[in-house]
């Protein structure tokens, strides 16, 4: 527990370093970066709305499967 503090005070310096070097990078490196995490958050958004259809799609069958 007590290198808790230590981890997370070296975490913060590393999440510092690497916002530093974005930052300085040129627009091209941001854009392959940025690319590659709007890409695979996209997908995850598509994923999370697909599984939402398809469970009102499956509550609205049981809840027609109970008025009969």
């Amino acid at each position: 527990m007590q290198s808790a503090g230590m981890t997370f005070i070296i975490a913060m310096i590393v999440l510092y370093a690497l916002f530093h070097l974005f930052w300085m990078a040129p627009i091209w490196a941001k854009l392959i970066v940025l690319s590659h995490l709007l890409w695979s958050l996209g997908r995850l958004l598509w994923a999370v709305y697909k599984r939402l259809g398809w469970e009102i799609k499956r509550r609205r069958m049981a809840t027609r499967s109970q008025r009969l």
